[in-house]
């Protein structure tokens, strides 16, 4: 039962590096210079999701673990 946790461990840190990774790319800049006003809120927001998803899961997996 590790390995899975392991796998969605892993897939979540790609999915925050990935989101970052587009949030800050050049192209992302250029083609909407607008995107950076209001970033607080907007990292705010995002790192709610992050943190409602990440208590989610691991709720679910210390449930899955315990059946």
């Amino acid at each position: 039962m590790t390995l899975p946790i392991i796998l969605v461990v892993i897939v979540m840190v790609a999915g925050f590096a990935a989101t970052i990774a587009v949030g800050r790319s050049k192209s992302n800049k250029e083609g909407n210079p607008g995107y950076f006003h209001q970033t607080g809120k907007k990292w705010a927001n995002l790192s709610w999701i992050y943190v409602v998803c990440t208590v989610v899961i691991v709720a679910v997996l210390i449930y899955a673990l315990n059946q």
